[in-house]
């Protein structure tokens, strides 16, 4: 295990997005309300799970919402890592639309009662730039704060860029011989 220490923006960084939940497979905008995963979501954090432990990571940061929790530590459990909750990781406060069908929310960027994308956007950078584990370190979060990362990392937030309920992937920052951020899928152990 490498004991060296993470900097946003400069260390590579693995990131996992939360297994399925009953509230995922039907479409429901689950924002910042609790869920559990379902049975295909335990299924895939346990599969995430078995490809990062050939990865020895060095710490573990997740969002405390019910379904990220589970997810991360069943990678914790598996790979023998430490998990550490970061509430700055948590998905994006939908408002009046958490628990309602995706296609209800507003195409509008911020509509009311909503966190505003800014807020957001600052509060999840505020949150990795904070992490101080030793690498590699995971991130188990959600699919809105990918997008953010994602944005970050000069893709664009609204486009065809996401990751699935349980997906593993490898984020890249610039160097040598990259010129720009590079973002791969971890898919077998």
């Amino acid at each position: 295990m490498s004991e060296s220490k993470f900097e946003f923006g400069i260390t590579p960084y693995y990131f996992l997005r939360h297994g399925e939940t009953p509230q995922t497979q039907e479409g429901i905008a689950q924002g910042q309300m609790e869920s559990e995963l379902n049975a295909l979501g335990r299924q895939s954090s346990e599969k995430a799970a078995n490809i990062l432990s050939s990865i020895l990571l060095g710490s573990i940061y997740a969002s405390p919402l019910k379904r990220t929790w589970r997810t991360a530590k069943i990678v914790s459990v598996i790979t023998g890592t430490p998990v550490h909750p970061l509430p700055g990781l948590m998905e994006r406060h939908w408002g009046r639309y958490q628990g309602r069908p995706k296609d209800w929310r507003p195409a509008s960027a911020n509509p009311k009662s909503v966190e505003t994308i800014e807020d957001f956007t600052h509060r999840v950078l505020d949150a990795m730039r904070s992490i101080s584990g030793p690498s590699p370190v995971l991130v188990v979060a959600h699919s809105g704060v990918f997008r953010v990362l994602c944005s970050h990392a000069g893709f664009p937030m609204k486009g065809r860029i996401s990751v699935a309920s349980g997906q593993v992937l490898k984020l890249e920052p610039p160097g040598s011989p990259r010129q720009s951020w590079h973002i791969s899928v971890v898919d077998s152990f």
